[in-house]
This record gives structure tokens, C-alpha cells and sequence, in this order.
């Protein structure tokens, strides 16, 4: 089917009503005509953990793809983490007649195997995020200061497959949701009115993110509302859980569209979400018009506040400066194609210089914390890390809470959301 989607009009090869779609046999020769371009090209070599097993796995046979066995097929398939950079520089993705869609391959291949034999109970647990919020944050105190401790990083990892190095949020003592409630300004909101998917991490985890947000679009004099919201479901996508993606996607669009029918837009503060909801919900709702609909009116937060700058409408009203910023661009903004907006907003700060720094951390979901993964992950991310560190800078800064984790582990330095950087440009307390 197609989608306007990353880069232009792309033709997946993901279709949920395809009759073939859990079929086995299918699958596999599906990996083997995906594997057989691949492993011609090998532009992917240096991106991620699967291609190096592709490749290694190829080599090994002599270049005959027929020879690999379903382990070496499936191997290359467990190690995406869907970063879809090779959407980027593949010169085989749709429109081409070959139409090479390796993320949404490894997404088959994880829906198959959850069909066909689960996922253990810590795995499901660990893609919970609404579950473990809610668990957590009312016992926030008590969780942040023992979770780092030795004896519970042991017991994690022993039971929940975390590895003990790996760098875990933090919680919120109070939700996001909670706090607006409370704390929200009252604004004309003649530059606009939004409907925002505050997204698990900042619902749980990351407040002051949150906050940042709110006081910078009360600056602009943008109006705020909170829909009823569940996770976007993408972290699902890591056991290959589809009906629960699913079940998700449509309990969002429902309430979404009610803000869409009012004239409200949509704006996400996370790329992974607001990807999830403007590229991957009409792929998961084919027949559904309103995921299209929502889709439609889905915004990158720095997408919005840059639109509003081109209106002429955007507060320059900046009281710091905030000196020397390196931006890490996620994979999942670049992967959204709206440009670097947040990069052109912070620009606009006096004195303030902006160096961009494109590499992937290496984190994704569950893939940077896993003892599986996390020595893959974190080997990813190295070079971002040594480039940051190399960068001289008085602030880092990326979009993504789980990437600055990452960088934070690598580096020592934690990185701000760039509303935050905006937030504090402007002076304003949280």
C-alpha cells in the first residue's frame, strides 16, 4: 500500500491483511530477496548490529543466500532496532522496483514469532510503559534512589534481563498530566490551539521536559489540551506484540480525531511517537479514514513553533543566551523528514551557536538496556559519544530522552530536550 512517508510516497511491503503475511515460507523468501540486495550493496555495513550479521552470516556460504540456515536468516531480523536509517541512504527503498524495507521486514518476522511462541512475561513487562509508570510514580523516592543501587541492578538483570551498566529513566513523582492540571496558565491562544500526545516519557518519567513545553508554547501564546492517551505503542514493536499496537492505535485515533474534528492540530514533543502516529498508524488502521486523518494533523513540537516563526508569530523574547550547543539529531526526527527546526529555533537565540551532530546513539527502546544488546548498543553509540565529547560544548542536546540516557552514559553530560533549551533562553522558572 502507499504512504506519504519518509522522503516521498513510499510503497511498504507491510500489509497486515496479506493472507501471506504470517505465513512462513513466505517470510523467508521474502528475507532471502531482501538479504540477496543487501548483501550486494553492504552501503548499511556501518548503521547497525544486523547487517554485519547479514553479511558475516553470507560470507560464511560463499555468497549463496539459498544456504542460510532459518537461524542466520533470522539473526540479521532480531538485531534491527528500527532505527530505519537505512531509509536514508538506501537507494533500493520504495518507489524502486525493489522496494527494500528492512525495518518493516524485521517487524514481520517479530509479529511472526510472537504468533507463533510469545514473548517471555519480563519482555512484555519491559515494553509496558503505561503499566510501569503507573506503578512507579506514585513510589517515585523510593524507586529513583534503589534503582541504581548494586543488589537491585543485580536482581534486574538476573530477572529482567537489564544489564546492570545500562542507564534507567528516572520517575516523576508526579505524572505530567497531574502537574498541567495544576499548574496550567491561561492564555488567549490566538497563535493556535493544540491537542498534545505528552507521550509516556514525559508523562512518567521526564516532567520537567513536560513543563518546558507548556511555559514555551504559553509564550507563544498557544493554546494547550489534553487528550485522553495511551502509549503510542511502538515499544510493542520490540516482542512483535501487533495486537496490542494495534489495540492502542485505535483507542489514539479515537480520541485524537475528536480534537482534529475541533480544529486542533496535533504536536508530539518525541520523534519516536510522532512517527509512530503520522507514518505507522495508517500502515497498522489500513481501512481506518480517521488514522489518516489524525496522521494529517500530526506535528513535530519544533515543526509547530517553527511555522508559527514563519507567520512572524514566534517570541523572540530571550533573555539568556545559552553559548555553545551541540544538537544530536535522533534517527527518528530525520526519519519524520520536517528538516532540523529545533537546530533553526535555537539559532535564533542571541550568542547562542548550534553545531548538529548526526549519529545514531545506539539506545532505541529496550535494545541499549538489554544485557542481549546493550554491548551492541552501546557500541553504536560510541562514536557520538566521542564526538560530543570532542565538540567542546557548554550544552548537548537531542529530542529524544531515551538517546540522551545514552549520551549521559557515554559522555558524563546530560543533554536537554531543545524546548528545554528554549524554556531556559526565555528565562522562564519551572
Amino acid at each position: 500500500m502507499q504512504e506519504v512517508s519518509l522522503g516521498g510516497v513510499k510503497d511498504f511491503n507491510f500489509d497486515l491483511r496479506d493472507p501471506k503475511f504470517l505465513d512462513e515460507d513466505a517470510l523467508w523468501e521474502e528475507a532471502k530477496r531482501v538479504f540477496s540486495k543487501c548483501k550486494d550493496c553492504r552501503m548499511c555495513l556501518p548503521y547497525c548490529p544486523s547487517f554485519p550479521a547479514l553479511f558475516d552470516a553470507v560470507d560464511r556460504h560463499d555468497d549463496d543466500i539459498n544456504a542460510l540456515s532459518k537461524e542466520e536468516l533470522a539473526t540479521p531480523l532480531e538485531l534491527c532496532f528500527h532505527c530505519k536509517q537505512c531509509y536514508f541512504k538506501c537507494p533500493y527503498t520504495p518507489p524502486h522496483e525493489w522496494k527494500i524495507d528492512f525495518p518493516h521486514l524485521s517487524l514481520r518476522y517479530k509479529i511472526w514469532k510472537f504468533k507463533k511462541q510469545g514473548a517471555k512475561l519480563t519482555d512484555k513487562l519491559l515494553v509496558n510503559t503505561d503499566l510501569m509508570g503507573k506503578m512507579s510514580v506514585p513510589f517515585a523516592p523510593f524507586v529513583n534512589a534503589v534503582k541504581d543501587s548494586k543488589p537491585v541492578r543485580v536482581l534486574l538483570e538476573n530477572f529482567m534481563g537489564i544489564d546492570r551498566r545500562a542507564k534507567l529513566p528516572p520517575f516523576n513523582a508526579q505524572t505530567f498530566q497531574s502537574w498541567f492540571n495544576k499548574n496550567r496558565r491561561e492564555v488567549k491562544g490566538e497563535n493556535g490551539k493544540v491537542a498534545l500526545f505528552y507521550t509516556c516519557l514525559l508523562n512518567y518519567n521526564y516532567l520537567d521536559k513536560g513543563k518546558a513545553l507548556v511555559r514555551v508554547f504559553e509564550k507563544n501564546d498557544i493554546h494547550i489540551e489534553l487528550p485522553p492517551q495511551q502509549c503510542c505503542g511502538i515499544p510493542f514493536f520490540d516482542v512483535g506484540d501487533i495486537d496490542t499496537v494495534v489495540q492502542k492505535a485505535k483507542l489514539n485515533v479515537k480520541a485524537l480525531k475528536a480534537y482534529v474534528d475541533r480544529g486542533y492540530d496535533i504536536v508530539v514533543p518525541i520523534p519516536t511517537c510522532a512517527l509512530q502516529i503520522k507514518y505507522e498508524y495508517p500502515l497498522l488502521l489500513p481501512d481506518d479514514p480517521d488514522a489518516k486523518a489524525v496522521a494529517q494533523r500530526v506535528y513535530d513540537v519544533h515543526e509547530y513553533l517553527w511555522n508559527l516563526h514563519q507567520q512572524g508569530k514566534f517570541s523572540r523574547d530571550f533573555k539568556v543566551s545559552m553559548g555553545n550547543i551541540a544538537y544530536h539529531i535522533p534517527c527518528h526526527l530525520k526519519s519524520l523528514n520536517v528538516g532540523y527546526k529545533a537546530a533553526a529555533l535555537m539559532r535564533l537565540i542571541p550568542n547562542t551557536k548550534v553545531k548538529i551532530v548526526e549519529r545514531c546513539s545506539g539506545h532505541d527502546g529496550t535494545f541499549g538496556v538489554k544485557k542481549s544488546t546493550f554491548d551492541m548498543a552501546y557500541r553504536v553509540g560510541s562514536k557520538l559519544f566521542e564526538e560530543l565529547n570532542a565538540s567542546s560544548a557548554d550544552t548537548f542536546v537531542s529530542d529524544c530522552p531515551l538517546a540522551s540516557n545514552q549520551i549521559e552514559l557515554g559522555t558524563g553530560k546530560k543533554p536537554l530536550h531543545p524546548i528545554e533549551a528554549l524554556c531556559k533562553a526565555y528565562g522562564e522558572e519551572l
